[in-house]
């Protein structure tokens, strides 16, 4: 299939069929090409979106996936201002993909991820729009494993200089409980990084749990997650963590 901006676009804001969006999240983790293509459609939402180009309908479908990354949208909104040059800025330049909200995520599978909030957030008003905005974390889509040796480790490339990676788990529907844990360990089963009283998100059919770790716990490397939920062992994730320069 090829994926077009207006694919990747209908994807990101859940408007894309069940099957298209199976599709793309069975390739963007491996496709590193679609997955800066779905970075930069990504990022022209948010500059529509800031510059109200988008129709009512898709305004409403991105606030209720974004609405909430008020830094991001500041951002948008701030670069709206600035006069346009005829360069574009090119997908590899860009700033790290925000998936899944949840969700998430991740999708991040955005398409999958989309979180029916209860009330869209506001865009900032000109008077938020001098403030910096925050450093976002870089997002990481997993799937659990059922057995620690039947699961393949996949492969995570952090850009330099992030300070935060999301990870963003989807869950067996059936796993439905009131609260969960995830416990990441690195060599000689040493635990780098534990969260606790996590919980999960139901969307599109989809569960997902999501934790944000700092960045500093995962050096190049080969880790393992594990989630827990209700006390039970719901499965494992192997990593293997590389940084780009």
């Amino acid at each position: 299939m090829e994926w077009t901006d207006s694919a990747l676009r209908a994807y990101l804001l859940g408007s894309a069929s069940p099957e298209m969006a199976e599709q793309l999240e069975a390739r963007v983790l491996e496709d590193h090409e679609l997955f800066a293509a779905l970075q930069s459609a990504e990022d022209d939402l948010f500059d529509a979106c800031a510059r109200g180009t988008l129709t009512s309908v898709e305004r409403t479908r991105f606030l209720e996936r974004y609405g909430r990354d008020t830094d991001r949208l500041r951002f948008a909104a701030a670069l709206a201002q600035r006069p346009a040059t005829p360069a574009r800025v090119s997908p590899a330049a860009r700033r790290p993909w925000i998936p899944l909200a949840a969700a998430a995520a991740l999708i991040l599978a955005a398409g999958a991820l989309v979180t029916q909030l209860e009330a869209p957030a506001p865009l900032p008003s000109p008077q938020q729009q001098g403030a910096a905005p925050a450093q976002a974390p870089f997002a990481v889509a997993l799937t659990l494993g059922t057995s620690r040796s039947a699961s393949a480790s996949t492969p995570i490339t952090i850009p330099a200089g992030t300070a935060a990676v999301q990870l963003n788990v989807r869950l067996d529907p059936a796993d439905r409980f009131a609260r969960y844990a995830m416990e990441l360990r690195g060599a000689g089963d040493r635990v780098v990084w534990s969260g606790a009283d996590l919980t999960a998100e139901a969307v599109d059919g989809n569960l997902n749990v999501s934790a944000r770790i700092p960045a500093t716990v995962l050096p190049a490397g080969s880790y393992e997650l594990a989630v827990r939920g209700g006390g039970t062992d719901l499965g494992f994730v192997p990593l293997t963590v590389r940084w780009s320069p």
